[in-house]
């Protein structure tokens, strides 16, 4: 123990020693030993390297949030400390390019592509914002470099052949894909992208060789015949085609476009049977879809032949296919349920419509279809059931309160009718026909309401947004004759009203009775007379007013004759009675 104390002490000593001498050396003070300048590079390196992987990280975790501001300020930083950070001035490219901001984004990929002139991923994002931008001749530097340092890569081909079709360098791209085609072989893409150049070269039979290489290549793939199909379709080369399109039957008899495609020169060469036979195949196979289906009736039947009975017939037909096929497609219903109503069969209209709502609610042009069969039929109560259901899934949709007004005016709830249209005016703000006649409907109800003035102000309120609506300058004046009221004002309106609708017997009433309110007798006469012509003679209003016009000139037994006419029509004047009795005119 005494050997290690000595040890231990004589060290000390020694220690304190050469503490002392240095000490005494620099002036009593004690000094830290300095680094070589080497030593003291190396370590800011790496104290910079640290701090900027930390700046990196935050910048990272802020881009996978999208906070793209503060991203942003990050990645700067970093380019403020080290200026040729290549991957900074990249990650900026990508935030900048997600932000539409493609200037500073080119910018920011053209510095990481000159730092980096090597990596792909810089070069193909500046391609990228160049293509973007509309830079094609830009763009198609950068890729031409692409495919020269990645030949392997079969994605730079296609993007350089899209931008030399793009700019019309029609046979530099086929000399492209035919690179691709030798160095990777045979492609679904490449060649129909051939195909479509020589289309747009003129060169219809390189086009159909392109094609005929992926038939050789996978033979027994019908695409790729429907393809070569579709190619002699376009030419018009129907024999051809159809022997294309028939192959594909042979080889799947149910395939939906050859049948398709059968079907369409059966229609365009007006051959009716090839035609409806190819239809009924169509719509019998489950694999075409229902849009396809719907798309024939539309364009074949419905546009092109509404007016046919015959063609109307055959499209009904193949609603019934359609049906059987597709029972839970509520497209097939309603397309279904048109066809009827096109064809006036309203009850199979009906059933077909109420059926396709069954299925799915949503189509608001179904349950206007529906409303207008009820209002068609004159059922009230059904449109008022009808219209509340549907103003529950549509509470904005104009139309419906149009026709429950309507309906309520028909059952003489004025009251209610008055209230429905005044919500539906205010929805249909915007549509100047529908707000227009709104008014007009208020119009009625005011006036059934015996509110004149407010009638009288709708009426006008519709005449401003529409003042060619005959109906309306003809109720309008009417009511107006009824009330011996601004009559220069009605003749005006109902001398417009039988301009734009000449020959029609109630409007030519109307003015032949503002004319009798005005003491006009002979132009009464001959108006009336008029209406008369064009059917009047059916109405007891008119012949009723015609025997007043008579009874004002002094033609008593002619007036008691029309009088007697309008009774056995059933006019519904309270003074007609009175009139024969006494063979004289009362109000």
């Amino acid at each position: 123990m005494r050997l290690i104390k000595t040890i231990l002490i004589t060290t000390a000593v020694v220690l304190l020693c050469q503490g002392g001498m240095a000490a005494a050396q620099d002036g009593g003070k004690k000094k830290k030993k300095e680094k070589t300048p080497a030593q003291s590079s190396k370590a800011d390196s790496k104290e910079m390297q640290a701090r900027l992987e930390r700046i990196l990280i935050d910048a990272e975790k802020l881009k996978a949030i999208e906070d793209w501001d503060e991203a942003t300020g990050k990645y700067k930083e970093i380019l403020s400390l080290a200026p040729n950070n290549a991957n900074a001035h990249y990650q900026l490219a990508q935030i900048y390019k997600t932000q539409n901001k493609l200037a500073e984004a080119e910018t920011e990929a053209a510095a990481a592509a000159k730092l980096e002139s090597d990596n792909r991923w810089y070069l193909e994002t500046l391609a990228d914002i160049y293509l973007n931008q509309g830079k094609i001749k830009d763009a198609e530097g950068i890729l031409k470099g692409l495919v020269d340092k990645f030949p392997n890569n079969p994605d730079y081909y296609l993007e350089l052949g899209f931008v030399y079709s793009k700019t019309g360098q029609l046979e530099n791209a086929v000399k492209v894909y035919d690179q691709f085609e030798k160095n990777f072989g045979v492609d679904e893409q490449v060649v129909s992208e051939k195909k479509n150049l020589y289309i747009r070269m003129g060169k219809f039979n390189e086009a159909v060789t392109e094609v005929e290489k992926l038939i050789e290549a996978y033979p027994g793939e019908v695409e790729y015949i429907l393809m070569e199909a579709e190619l002699y379709r376009a030419k018009k080369m129907k024999e051809k085609a159809i022997e294309l399109y028939k192959k594909v039957l042979d080889i799947e008899p149910d395939n939906p476009y050859a049948q398709l495609g059968l079907a369409e020169f059966g229609m365009s060469t007006g051959n009716d049977a090839q035609k409806k036979e190819s239809v009924v195949d169509i719509f019998k196979n489950p694999k075409v879809g229902i849009d396809t289906k719907v798309s024939i009736l539309l364009i074949s039947y419905i546009q092109m032949n509404s007016e046919d009975s015959l063609k109307r017939k055959e499209a009904i037909e193949l609603t019934k296919i359609l049906t059987d096929v597709h029972p839970t497609e509520a497209k097939a219903w309603a397309v279904s349920g048109d066809l009827y109503f096109i064809d006036e069969q309203l009850n199979n209209a009906l059933i077909a419509y109420q059926k396709a709502l069954s299925i799915n609610k949503d189509v608001f042009q179904v349950w206007q279809q529906v409303l207008a069969i009820h209002n068609q039929n004159r059922d009230w109560n059904k449109v008022i059931e009808v219209s509340g259901e549907a103003m529950e899934l549509f509470p904005n949709q104009a139309i419906i309160y149009l026709f429950r007004g309507g309906a309520e005016m028909q059952l003489k709830e004025y009251d209610r009718a008055l209230k429905t249209y005044n919500r539906g005016e205010k929805m249909s703000a915007g549509n100047t026909k529908l707000q227009a006649q709104f008014f007009a409907n208020l119009g009625d109800a005011y006036h059934s309401l015996r509110r004149e003035t407010e009638s009288d102000s709708a009426y006008d309120k519709s005449l401003r947004l529409d003042p060619e609506n005959a109906y309306v300058l003809n109720n309008y004046s009417y009511y107006l004759s009824l009330r011996k009221q601004n009559l220069e004002k009605a003749k005006q309106m109902s001398a417009y009203a039988n301009k734009l609708e000449p020959n029609n017997d109630s409007f030519l009433d109307t003015y032949a009775w503002i004319m009798f309110q005005l003491g006009d007798y002979n132009a009464a006469k001959e108006a009336q007379e008029k209406a008369l012509k064009a059917g009047g003679d059916q109405s007891g209003t008119i012949l009723e007013h015609y025997g007043d016009i008579l009874s004002k000139l002094g033609k008593k037994d002619e007036a008691l004759n029309y009088w007697k006419k309008a009774k056995e029509l059933g006019t519904d004047s309270g003074t007609i009675d009175r009139k024969i009795a006494e063979q004289k005119y009362f109000e």
